[in-house]
């Protein structure tokens, strides 16, 4: 096995599986690299045909005997409840601290998640408690880490001091099917993502949104992603009715990437409430930026760094902003993203850590 590449998965579909394939698709050919996935029954991915796909057993031992015995280089697309239930891996922290006491091989860990913040009365306080002891230990040994937020940084940072720490924003999970300039519809906002996200939206921003569809700067809002539950079906509509828009709202559930493209090159505005510390984490938000599209946000602030600054409030929306500025600021956002996020980038950041 001297010499491959491995890269460990909690899934080949959604999530951290596309956030891999997408990776996949923008490093160059990678020769002996495989991929290790928990074993589920689901089977894997077409995309990854072209790459050897090995089902683990959720044991040290299984996955010590899968990685390279000499030498070689694993990267860890690490989310804690992607690979355990109760959100505590010990069977993978244990068998990669194995391997790197017993081979001279890399360790590139990308941290999607991190651990559960319960609080010290909660029954899981004792398992997060654990948790962060094995990420300690990971830390130590491994040969670069990486993760998505900058918050997250400084909770690994303080574990390990002297581990360095990289952050990398998460890319886009819908590639535009045109270039962006294109016109656009005026007072066209829309709201795509989990259920669960666009409901939260609705609620943080239902003020703000309501006064901007009351002034006409907001007409019409349409959604779009899958549904959560009846009861969250109940609850999107009934925020979304309240809102009492002057064209009303269109819910399209889920649609292809193609479709939501579209979609998002015609609209005016993307409305948006990740905050500080999830906004480079969140594939939707990061999607609306790379279609240069404004987005209406209740965590806009001029005063901090990119992306925030670059963000439209409620209040600023219904002070008055110039189409021009408009423009500008949407085509700004768009080269923050691709500076930043794009899956080139990502690809050539991971490249340098894994040296591929």
């Amino acid at each position: 096995m001297t010499g491959e590449t491995i890269i460990i998965c909690p899934e080949l579909a959604a999530g951290v599986g596309d956030y891999t394939r997408r990776l996949l698709e923008s490093l160059p050919r990678i020769t002996g690299l495989r991929l290790l996935i928990p074993k589920t029954g689901n089977r894997p991915a077409r995309f990854f045909a072209e790459y050897p796909v090995e089902e683990m057993d959720g044991t040290a031992r299984d996955l010590r005997a899968r990685l390279p015995a000499r030498d070689g280089k694993v990267l860890v697309q690490y989310s804690a409840y992607g690979f355990d239930h109760f959100g505590y891996p010990r069977w993978l922290i244990n068998g990669l601290l194995d391997w790197k006491k017993e081979s001279q091989g890399a360790l590139v860990i990308m941290f999607h998640e991190i651990w559960t913040f319960w609080p010290i009365w909660n029954k899981n306080y004792i398992l997060q408690q654990l948790h962060r002891r094995g990420l300690r230990r990971l830390l130590r040994v491994a040969d670069a880490v990486l993760t998505n937020t900058a918050s997250q940084a400084e909770h690994l940072a303080a574990l390990s001091p002297r581990c360095a720490i990289e952050v990398l924003p998460v890319g886009s999970n819908i590639r535009p099917v045109q270039a962006t300039g294109e016109e656009r519809e005026p007072g066209l906002a829309v709201l795509f993502g989990l259920q669960r996200t666009r409901i939260r939206t609705l609620r943080e921003m239902l003020p703000g949104l309501k006064s901007l569809g009351a002034a006409g700067k907001i007409q019409r809002i349409v959604t779009a992603g899958a549904r959560w539950s009846q009861k969250g079906d109940d609850e999107e509509l009934a925020l979304l009715l309240e809102l009492e828009l002057a064209e009303g709202f269109d819910q399209r559930g889920p649609l292809p990437e193609e479709k939501i493209s579209e979609l998002l090159l015609a609209c005016e505005f993307a409305i948006s409430a990740q905050d500080e510390l999830s906004i480079t984490k969140s594939g939707t938000f990061m999607a609306a930026a790379a279609h240069g599209l404004n987005i209406v946000s209740c965590y806009a602030d001029g005063a901090k760094p990119e992306p925030l600054s670059l963000l439209i409030s409620p209040a600023e929306l219904l002070r008055g902003v110039t189409s021009m500025e408009l423009r500008a600021r949407g085509e700004r956002l768009r080269q923050w993203q691709e500076r930043t996020s794009s899956w080139p980038h990502i690809a050539n950041q991971v490249a340098r850590v894994l040296d591929v």
